[in-house]
C-alpha cells in the first residue's frame, strides 16, 4: 500500500508540474496577444484506442487514452524575422490486460517546448530553425533522465499564393539511444478553391499528411496518414528488470476526419481510423532490449478543438 501511495504521489506531482507549465504558457500567450503584434493559435484534444491484441502474448491486450493541448504565439522581430514560441503537454494512459507480471508501463507524460525562427530572404525564399526541448516520462520517473533536446533547420520556398514548401532536417537526442536524425517536409497546397493538401507536425506524438475538401464555408472532410511514436523513461517501481528503463510505442495511422469551423479562429474536428504495423519495445536503463511485441491493427479516434486569438 505504501508503494502504491508513493506512486500516486509521484503521479500527482508530475501532473501538477505539467499543468502548471501549460498554464504558464497559456498565460503568456494571452498576455502577448493582448500587448499587440502577437498572434496565437492552440489546440486541445482527446484520442483513444480500443482493445488491441499483443501478438507475442496469447491473451494479452491493451488500450490507451491521450489527453493534451498545445499553443503557439508568434510575432515579427523587425521586417524579416518571425519568432514563434510554442509547446504542448499530453497525458497518455496505457491499460494492459492479462499481461504476465507487472504491466510494462502506465501513464506517460510528455511536455515539449520548441521556439522557432523564420528569416524571410525575399518574397520567395526563407530560412527556418530553432531548438527543441522535451520531457517524456512515465509518472514517477526521474525528470532529468527523461529529458531530450535538439533542433531543426530548413529552407522554405513560396511557389505561389497557393503553394509553399519547406524542407529541412531534425536532429534530437533520444533516451538511452543514438541521436534521431530525420528529414522533414512542410507543405501547404491549395489545389483548388475547395481541395487542399498539407504535410505538418501535429504535435510531439508525430506528423501526418492530409488531403482536405471544403464543403462550403463551414464543413471540411479529410483523409490522412502519418506516424505515431512515443519513447519515454520508466519509473523505478515494481519492475526488477526494467527499473528506470525505457518504453517505446510506434505505429502508422490512417484516418478520416470531419471539421466544422465556427469562425475564423475556432473549429471543432473529429477523426477516426486504424493503426497498422504497431509495436511495443521494453528496454532496461541502458537501452538494451528486454522484450518486444507487435500488436494487431486496431481502431482509434479522437476529437480536437482548434482556436486562435
Amino acid at each position: 500500500m505504501n508503494g502504491l501511495n508513493e506512486r500516486d504521489r509521484k503521479c500527482g506531482r508530475f501532473t501538477a508540474i505539467g499543468l502548471l507549465t501549460s498554464g504558464l504558457i497559456l498565460c503568456f500567450a494571452f498576455s502577448a496577444s493582448a500587448e499587440g503584434g502577437w498572434t496565437t493559435t492552440g489546440w486541445m484534444g482527446y484520442e483513444g484506442q480500443g482493445d488491441t491484441d499483443l501478438d507475442n502474448l496469447d491473451d494479452g491486450d491493451f488500450d490507451f487514452y491521450n489527453i493534451g493541448g498545445g499553443i503557439k504565439s508568434s510575432t515579427m522581430l523587425g521586417d524579416s524575422v518571425k519568432m514563434s514560441l510554442g509547446g504542448d503537454y499530453r497525458i497518455v494512459g496505457y491499460n494492459f490486460s492479462d499481461f504476465p507480471g507487472p504491466d510494462p508501463w502506465g501513464t506517460v507524460h510528455v511536455f515539449r517546448f520548441n521556439p522557432m525562427f523564420n528569416y524571410r530572404i525575399n518574397e520567395k525564399w526563407s530560412l527556418m530553425g530553432g531548438p527543441s526541448l522535451q520531457i517524456s516520462a512515465e509518472a514517477g520517473a526521474d525528470v532529468g533522465d527523461s529529458l531530450t533536446g535538439g533542433g531543426a533547420a530548413g529552407v522554405g520556398y513560396k511557389w505561389s499564393d497557393t503553394l509553399s514548401i519547406a524542407l529541412g532536417i531534425v536532429v534530437t537526442s533520444q533516451i538511452e539511444d543514438s541521436a534521431w536524425i530525420q528529414p522533414f517536409a512542410l507543405i501547404t497546397w491549395g489545389i483548388t478553391d475547395n481541395l487542399s493538401f498539407g504535410v505538418e507536425a501535429r504535435n510531439s506524438r508525430g506528423g501526418e499528411f492530409r488531403l482536405s475538401y471544403a464543403l462550403g464555408d463551414s464543413w471540411t472532410l479529410g483523409v490522412g496518414a502519418g506516424l505515431r511514436r512515443e519513447r519515454f523513461r520508466l519509473d523505478d517501481d515494481g519492475r526488477p528488470l526494467a527499473k528506470d528503463g525505457v518504453g517505446e510505442e510506434e505505429a502508422k495511422v490512417l484516418n478520416l476526419s470531419v471539421k466544422y469551423k465556427f469562425s475564423e479562429t475556432l473549429s471543432l474536428e473529429g477523426y477516426g481510423g486504424i493503426t497498422v504495423d504497431g509495436d511495443f519495445r521494453l528496454e532496461d536503463e541502458d537501452g538494451d532490449k528486454i522484450a518486444k511485441s507487435d500488436y494487431d491493427n486496431s481502431g482509434y479516434g479522437g476529437i480536437r478543438i482548434n482556436f486562435g486569438f
